[in-house]
């Protein structure tokens, strides 16, 4: 028996791997080909110990000594070794078998015309391994980073527009790099769609895979691969439809990978948006749409095929190439999304819940007049609290504590989504019995995924006064305190995000929050190198300024300083920076303060500082804000020229106080 104590081969495998290396003859060769094969195929044990032994290394010399002249047979058994290898979860084993240049070898391989079906199957499924590898993230099917949205913010550029990409595109290791090195290398792959249904799926999901970015997803649409998969797509569609209840799963398989491929293409990317959304095939003279949209229609479709045929709306939709009341997404995806989250006979394929959670996350997070059709679709609420609560009624016994972890995470995050708006959903999820208990019990863990979801949470329900004056306790203050001093930069932001609200005077959290030590660790906060935690930061102390006790104001002023104030209005050219500095101002400047405020600033310097910033060539909202300050200082000092009453002041002062975005990671 093989000892699994070690990650050395056993004597017996030691024997297979010298036959393998030293011997000559072809067929023996290739008969220890094939048993090296069985035995790694599923064996995490026997691929850690043959790659420690260098067979990888043995593996490349063969495929080079066997790819001239072509030896198909034995060619064949390497591409199936290998992408076995691909396939671990060990990253070092991963970057060297890209390092010895496999993947390279493998689309020289398929630049070569061969009279084998079977070996180019074969070849495309190994390098499918490496596209699909744990080890490198497919960010354009991954979950965005995560921020509140809100419906009137259109103007704002959203951090997430394919920033992630740039460290995976950077990466040395990366498979699509290497694949983009040669400009024929799509053009290889296109000449291969039309082999078989197996080179089509694996072409399909590499094409996926490499949808990371614009310049990608471009050059993927210039060698016309939209056509081609379309008309794949209706083919077996139309396979499907004629033989009714045998749906093949070759066919089923390929629907599904066609979708995924639409998803990818589009993704964050409102030009290829478009362009799909006006795409007609010509045969049927139906838009891709109405072809999508017929899959979703069906009751008997594959669960996965349900799946991707909603994202694909909601990839239309965030890209504003649908709006959100389309009925393509309203009515349709939407509906899939819960109907699929809520379906009892999928229990056994939770990754799927998963999935489906994400994508409603991404499509309801900032299309806000979702969220009540949502929330009475099939009780999603009810499940979501199922799966927050008790998330091993749905799991497996033998389930993997991740997957427990991943479904209350997610399912938390979309709470949060669902009470970042609406004040009547707010209450009916913050009512929900042991929730809070729950959420405080999740940031108490030591999984950085339930303790950022736990934060989300309270984040939405941050945005609501009544929330504030009721569900926000002494316990949640010490968990954003304790956030806020983490050394994880995500939870440190999410608490920034929480606390610009819960420093509000209404808020029950402001003084243990203050007695915490909160303002040093906001001024600290504004010079951070991280952008999104210097704005948060300036949010709070703006939002902690307003309707303040003096000495509040006083420890702001000193904290921030009189010269870094006009250091920062001088120099400062950034938009959300500059309103919340200018605003907090503003709340500074309260009337009964101002007698002892203002000599501070040396007014007409302040007035001609400010009257500087209107000469520059800001944006309209920093000038309007600019000129609210100066209107207030000229009625402070000419109470005969006040042309607003500090009612109406205060009440502007208020209307904003919850942004319409925070942000948050």
């Amino acid at each position: 028996m093989p000892s699994y104590d070690d990650d050395l081969p056993t004597p017996q495998e030691e024997l297979l791997l010298n036959q393998l290396i030293n011997n000559t003859d072809r067929q023996e060769q290739l008969q220890a080909l094939i048993q090296v094969k069985n035995l790694i195929i599923g064996s995490k044990r026997c691929k850690t110990a043959f790659y420690h032994v260098g067979i990888l290394d043995n593996l490349y010399d063969l495929l080079k000594q066997y790819s001239s002249p072509i030896d198909i047979d034995i060619l064949i058994q390497i591409f199936d070794c290998i992408s076995s290898f691909a396939k671990s979860n060990n990253k070092d084993l991963i970057h060297h078998l890209i390092e010895l240049g496999f993947i390279e070898q493998f689309l020289i391989l398929l630049t070569n015309k061969i009279d084998s079906k079977h070996f180019y199957e074969s070849c495309l499924r190994c390098l499918r391994s490496f596209f699909l590898s744990k080890t490198f993230s497919n960010s354009s099917i991954t979950s965005i980073p995560f921020i509140f949205l809100c419906d009137q913010n259109k103007s704002e550029e959203k951090p997430s527009e394919l920033q992630l990409e740039i460290t995976l595109s950077n990466n040395k290791f990366s498979p699509i790099n290497i694949l983009f090195e040669n400009s024929q290398t799509l053009d290889t792959l296109h000449n291969l769609l039309s082999i078989s249904k197996s080179t089509q799926i694996s072409i399909v999901e590499i094409l996926c895979c490499v949808c990371v970015d614009h310049e990608r997803q471009k050059q993927i649409v210039e060698k016309n691969f939209i056509q081609d998969i379309m008309h794949l797509l209706v083919e077996n569609i139309s396979i499907n439809d004629r033989i009714h209840h045998l749906v093949g799963l070759a066919n089923e398989h390929l629907i599904e990978v066609c979708l995924k491929f639409f998803c990818s293409i589009c993704y964050e990317n409102p030009t290829i948006a478009q362009q799909l959304y006006v795409t007609i095939y010509s045969e049927t003279n139906q838009t891709l749409c109405e072809i999508i949209s017929s899959l979703l229609n069906k009751i008997l479709r594959s669960v996965i095929i349900s799946y991707y045929a909603s994202k694909f709306f909601v990839n239309l939709c965030k890209t504003k190439v649908l709006a959100c009341d389309d009925p393509y997404v309203s009515h349709l995806s939407l509906t899939t999304l819960i109907h699929l989250c809520t379906k009892s006979n999928i229990n056994k394929c939770v990754y799927l819940y998963i999935e489906c959670l994400d994508t409603l996350i991404y499509l309801l997070n900032g299309n806000n007049t979702l969220h009540h059709t949502a929330i009475y679709t099939e009780q999603l609420l009810n499940k979501l609290f199922i799966y927050i609560f008790t998330p091993n009624k749905i799991l497996e016994n033998n389930s993997d504590e991740t997957i427990s972890i991943q479904l209350r995470s997610s399912a938390l995050t979309l709470l949060a989504v669902l009470s970042s708006h609406h004040e009547d959903i707010k209450k009916r999820i913050a009512e929900q019995e042991n929730l809070i208990s729950t959420a405080i019990e999740c940031y108490r863990s030591p999984h950085i995924s339930l303790q950022l979801a736990s934060l989300r949470l309270f984040h939405g329900l941050s945005r609501s006064v009544h929330q504030l004056r009721t569900t926000f306790n002494d316990t949640i203050c010490d968990i954003l305190l304790d956030a806020i001093k983490s050394n994880d930069l995500s939870l440190v932001k999410i608490a920034s995000s929480v606390i610009s609200n819960t420093v509000l005077e209404f808020s029950t959290c402001r003084a243990r929050l203050l007695s915490g030590g909160i303002l040093d660790i906001l001024f600290t906060f504004l010079t951070h190198t991280d952008h999104e935690l210097s704005i948060n930061s300036i949010w709070a102390l703006r939002n902690l300024s307003y309707l303040s006790t003096l000495k509040i104001k006083q420890d702001i002023l000193n904290g921030l300083t009189i010269d870094k104030i006009y250091s920062l209005l001088e120099q400062c050219t950034d938009k959300q920076f500059l309103i919340c500095l200018l605003s907090l101002l503003r709340n500074l400047f309260n009337e009964k303060d101002t007698e002892i405020l203002l000599p501070m600033f040396n007014s007409v310097k302040l007035l001609t500082t400010l009257e500087r910033i209107l000469d520059k060539n800001h944006p309209g909202e920093i000038r309007r804000e600019v000129n609210l300050l100066i209107d207030h200082l000229n009625s402070i000092n000419n109470p005969s020229q006040q042309r607003s009453s500090s009612d109406s002041i205060n009440s502007s002062c208020r209307t904003s106080l919850f942004p319409e975005c925070i942000l948050i990671n």
